[in-house]
This record gives structure tokens, sequence and C-alpha cells, in this order.
């Protein structure tokens, strides 16, 4: 285990060939996830996918992102008028789940949203960190398991209802399923089914799930912090009554409240290779098939690179750049997260809305940790508030 930067660094400049991700991974996504392959495979998936979940990509679907959370927004009024507390991690999912269903699916003709929505939490619910964390569990003799894979069962027979109608159709979509439709190898071949399942699998629960919880632990700091929160309603203020959702995603203070809510409570603690062949790191040698693994944790709360690490102090992604051995929320080299740019401007987006829309307050004091959830921390309490209503400059 390393959490010093230079060393972070040797570990993501391995050679990919030789370094494998953790089992778990293949066997919670599926064997032809871009999570859980590794060589030549992994290398030649990367090159598809890495240019569909970037630029121009991740800007088409802006406009399907702020829909998506404007609607989801609605919930606050009730909540106003009846008093209601809110657990952010929970709305936090459901926002992040109607924002994937959308933007993956979201050109699907006579799309039942809400047996959709159905499906996918069937499938979220059923994923136990019992077994994510115990190999010998990942077994049909275990009834958490058999659970779980046929839920994924389910999964399966649902995205192949959506496939196969745009595939005899030609007419594809401007959706990501649309995207994993059209992407082509270099040979000309496209993916099959198989494969496009398990990447829908990857991006359903790696990324709703991680986003989710940072979202949540964004409006935690947010409410716990009220000098950063008024400096953050200013920028986006600044922008005028009717900001472009553009505009919006590129703000720098936004985009700086969301790096530091990312390393004040990373959402994934370590990143783990297994080793094929012995690993140099300094003056240590990783044996082969041992794990060479980056304490993201640890090296996020460096004070040496992060001053006052438990403090919550965005201005410090203003103050300097960090390279990326020093901030990794979203892993690093060859396996850095594909939906990271996705991921971000989703958070903008929602935060800004959350930010500049409404007013909230904590509904307890009891400071908020971190504690184990599957693959991820997040918030033991799940960040209760309270909403006041709407602002008075957006009545």
């Amino acid at each position: 285990m390393v959490s010093d930067p230079e060393l972070a660094r040797e570990v993501f400049a391995a050679d990919p060939a030789f370094l494998d991700p953790l089992r778990v991974l293949a066997d919670l996504f599926g064997p032809a996830s871009v999570l859980g392959t590794s060589g030549p495979l992994h290398k030649r998936q990367r090159k598809l996918l890495n240019p569909r979940f970037h630029g121009s990509r991740v800007k088409a679907l802006l406009g399907v992102i702020d829909r998506a959370v404007s609607e989801r927004l609605a919930d606050f009024g009730k909540a106003a008028a009846q008093g209601d507390i809110i657990a952010m991690a929970e709305f936090a999912q459901a926002l992040t789940l109607d924002v994937i269903l959308e933007t993956t699916f979201g050109a699907s003709a006579g799309l039942d949203r809400a047996a959709s929505r159905r499906v996918l939490m069937r499938l979220i619910q059923g994923l136990s960190p019992v077994f994510v964390f115990a190999a010998a569990l990942r077994s049909p003799v275990f009834p958490p398991w058999r659970a779980f894979t046929r839920r994924r069962a389910e999964f399966d027979i649902w995205v192949d209802t959506l496939v196969a109608p745009r595939r005899q159709s030609g007419v594809l979509g401007d959706d990501i399923l649309g995207m994993l439709l059209e992407a082509t190898y270099d040979d000309g071949s496209s993916m099959g089914d198989d494969e496009i399942r398990d990447q829908l699998m990857t991006l359903l629960l790696a990324g709703h799930e991680t986003t989710a919880v940072a979202l949540a632990w964004g409006v935690y700091w947010l409410l716990r912090e009220p000098t950063v929160l008024a400096r953050l309603r200013s920028e986006i203020d600044g922008l005028g009554p009717c900001p472009g959702v553009e505009a919006v995603a590129r703000l720098p203070y936004l985009g700086a409240v969301i790096s530091e809510t990312l390393r004040i409570e990373p959402v994934v603690t370590d990143v783990s290779r297994v080793c094929r062949k012995p690993l140099a790191l300094g003056p240590w040698h990783v044996p082969e098939g041992e794990l060479a693994l980056v304490n993201v944790s640890a090296l996020l709360a460096n004070d040496a690179l992060f001053p006052e690490p438990r403090r919550f102090r965005p201005q410090r992604f203003l103050e300097r750049s960090y390279n990326a051995s020093e901030f990794m929320p979203f892993g690093g080299g060859h396996r850095r997260c594909l939906g990271a740019a996705f991921a971000e401007a989703e958070l903008a987006i929602a935060l800004a809305a959350i930010a500049s829309k409404w007013d909230l307050e904590l509904a307890t004091k009891e400071p908020e940790r971190a504690v184990r959830r599957n693959i991820t921390m997040g918030p033991k309490n799940m960040v209760q508030v309270r909403v006041v209503g709407k602002r008075a400059t957006v009545q």
C-alpha cells in the first residue's frame, strides 16, 4: 500500500500488461466490463470508449442532465410545504438514477420509466457488501448472491428489449446506448449484446452510486460552510437569471467545490492492482500475485499537499494545480474512470441548481462521518436536511 504521490505515479505508470483488476469487478459488472478486463482486450475497449465519454459527447448530454435534475428538484417544493426532512444521500441516489436513465436510455421509443426505475433499483439494492468483500460468498449456494444474479438476469432481459428494436430499425439514437451501438472497433466490428449489457451495468452501478454519494457530501459541506456557499451563489448569480448549462459547468469556483468535496470525502478510498509479475515501487518490490494498492484517502489527506486537510477549503484548487498522482478521485493511469468528465458535469449541474435555487439547512447538529457502503464510502446518517424554501432571488 502506498500513499506517496511519486509511488502512486509508479503504480499508475507501470506496464498495464502486467497489472490486473481485482476479480470482484468482473464478478459484479460482467466479464466484458471495462472495469474487469485486462491486457489487449482492455486496451481495445478503452480506445473505443474513451472518446465517447469526453468532449463534445458529454456536452451533448448536458441539456438532458439539466432537465432530469430540474424535474427531480421539484420534490424540494413538496418537502418545504410539508416540513419533511430529506435524507440527501437517498434523494441524490434517486436524482442520479433519473440522470442515468435519461442520458443512457432516453431515446428509446416507448421507454417505461417507472418500470425501468424498478429494474434498476432492484439491481442496486441487491448489491450487498457481504459478497463484495468475500469471493467465497459469490456462489449460487449463497442466497444474497443468488438473488443478485437473478436481478442481473432481469436487467439483461430489460436491456435486450431496448437494444433489439434499435438494431432492427437502424435508428440508434443520440443517448449513451446509441453511442455504444454505433461504436466500432478498428477491425470494423461492433460491440456484441453481452458486452453492451456489461458496459451498461458498469455505468449504472459504478457511475450512479459514486456520483450520488459525492452529491450528498457536496450539499453537506456547503451547509456546514456558509461562507463557501455564499461565494458559490455569488459566482452562479453572476451568470444572470437564466444561465446556460455549459456556462454553469465551466464555473471555476464550482469546479473547486466539487474537487474539494471529492478530496475531503473520497468515495472510493483505494485503487488496487494485481501484479502479474514482480513490480518495483521505489526501494520495494511487490511479488507476483500480490496487490499494489494506492491509498487514495491517505494521499488526499496529506497535509504537505493539502494543508489543514480536514478543513473544507475549495480555493486550494484555485491557488495551485495538482498533477494526476497528487489528486486522483477518479483513479489514475490507463484505468482512470471513463465517466469522470460525465460525473463532474452532472455534479456541477446538480450542485449549482441546489445551491442557487433552494435554501436548505442541516436537520441535525451531529457531524457526518463516512462509513463503508459496498465498494464505496458514504455518509453514515445520509445527510439529513430540511428544505426551508426557494431562495428569494429565484421566487
